[in-house]
């Protein structure tokens, strides 16, 4: 191991990458228990990394058996003898003593002065980039972190032959198999919305980018919410975050969808004993749930990218939840054009997505000048791109005024299973969905208490938004 008191060396260490390549010479199965775990890049030695990478390719190639005999002829033929230290240092490799049953053990200190080489190297810049003031500081917190996560994922080197189609096919096949034989076991996140769930193949899958949009008033925030009041009641761990209501609203409209008392009391305080208990019980469940809200307005896309990294390095989320994408900050010139910068974030969502590896729920507004009609995709709020990368896209369209209803609509609003709140029959319009159909399905939105559920599909309840009606309001 290099010197602790010569602060300019980097670490490494002489004996195991040493041993590394005596091993390899001397087995032919040593390369097959350390592919996996060193590349070339985490040698120190520069002659090291030559010979360690010259025998990968061979290995590669499949030609020959590697030994201090064709290994060397190798390097003739690439111009590569001397910088791998000539062929006075292969023969010390080749007479040198190894116990090849460590081999595993020395590859791994290798890779560990490896990651703590780049992590000296990559925290020297960026507390180099710290003292430049010219750099903005949370983009450099942002950019920071990223360096860091990509030596974290480097630590576990890839090879070429990781990408081989025949590592996942194993995989799928049997999926498929255990799907069929009933023994398959989902990681797909449900919505609790049974017919949703049946269109999305068992519910929200990871790395999804899914937008939910929507009017102004219609119910989006109280749709996320009814749908993480589900997914925490069966255990799913949920990061949500509120750009738009601060987290006492959100836990309030919770605490009305899950103890079915209205929205209205909670606000008034007008509570009966009855009132109290039911609330106190979704109290209860909601404590002990892993639900991590965020309620920090125009928050910077750089800073939603790290707290949603935070939360899954710490808390391991099944689903994150944002509301809503035209709040987020890009961090763009200001000057930039709105719809490059809301195209901007979008992308950046779906990266999160896939970095992250769970789905991520986005709410998001649609135009204004749909008036009353069914929303589309070519709706979406302020970018196009918003469509492009969504895997999953939902609009939610019902009549927002239910007052001075004629007797037939009326006679279409239902009562829920304890025969006290209204449930009006709303659209949730799957416009596009990559890994599954596309349709109507209809929910019922209970207002008292802004919830969405499950209702029989019946399409002559639904309420249609008259046009006419609201510009009579107006």
């Amino acid at each position: 191991m290099a010197n602790t008191e010569d602060r300019k060396t980097l670490p490494h260490n002489d004996e195991a990458e040493r041993s590394v390549l005596s091993a390899l010479l001397m087995n032919q199965e040593a390369y097959d228990r350390i592919g996996t775990i060193i590349s070339a890049s985490d040698f120190y030695h520069p002659a090291n990394r030559v010979l360690y990478s010259a025998i990968s390719d061979m290995k590669i190639m499949n030609t020959v058996a590697v030994d201090q005999v064709t290994l060397y002829d190798y390097l003739q033929k690439k111009n590569l003898s001397e910088k791998a230290g000539g062929a006075g240092y292969l023969a010390e490799l080749s007479d040198a003593y190894t116990i090849y049953a460590n081999i595993e053990y020395y590859a791994k200190l290798i890779k560990e002065t490896s990651v703590r080489r780049a992590l000296i190297q990559t925290s020297a810049n960026i507390s180099n980039d710290a003292y430049e003031e010219s750099i903005d500081v949370f983009n450099l917190l942002e950019s920071s972190e990223r360096r860091l996560s990509e030596i974290s994922i480097n630590s576990n080197p890839d090879t070429a032959e990781s990408y081989n189609v025949a590592n996942k096919l194993s995989d799928v096949i049997n999926t498929m198999l255990d799907k069929r034989d009933g023994t398959f076991v989902s990681d797909n996140v449900e919505t609790g919305l049974d017919l949703l769930d049946k269109f999305t193949n068992g519910g929200f899958q990871k790395s999804d980018y899914i937008i939910v949009a929507a009017r102004p008033s219609v119910g989006k925030t109280a749709f996320a919410v009814s749908l993480i009041r589900n997914m925490i009641r069966k255990g799913k761990r949920v990061a949500f975050f509120s750009l738009e209501m601060p987290a006492t609203q959100i836990i309030t409209r919770l605490l009305s969808c899950t103890s079915r008392v209205d929205l209205s009391k909670l606000f008034t305080g007008n509570l009966t004993d009855t009132d109290v208990s039911h609330i106190t019980s979704a109290a209860e469940k909601i404590y002990q749930s892993e639900l991590y809200l965020v309620d920090e307005p125009n928050m910077k896309l750089s800073d939603l990218r790290s707290r949603a990294r935070m939360l899954m390095r710490e808390k391991g989320i099944d689903v994150l939840f944002i509301d809503y994408i035209g709040l987020i900050e890009s961090g763009l010139d200001p000057r930039t054009p709105r719809h490059e910068q809301v195209g901007y974030v979008s992308k950046a969502l779906k990266q999160l997505a896939r970095e992250l590896h769970v789905p991520v729920v986005v709410l998001c507004q649609v135009s204004r000048d749909t008036a009353d009609q069914e929303p589309q995709l070519n709706n979406l709020r302020d970018s196009g791109s918003i469509e492009q990368d969504a895997d999953l896209v939902m609009f939610i369209h019902r009549k927002t005024n239910l007052t001075d209803l004629s007797d037939e609509d009326k006679a279409k609003l239902q009562t829920d299973s304890s025969g006290k709140q209204r449930v009006q029959s709303s659209k949730l319009l799957v416009a596009k969905n990559r890994n599954g159909k596309t349709g109507t399905i209809y929910v019922g939105y209970i207002g008292d208490i802004t919830s969405f559920e499950s209702i029989v599909q019946d399409k002559s309840l639904f309420i249609e938004p008259s046009k006419d009606q609201g510009l009579k309001k107006k």
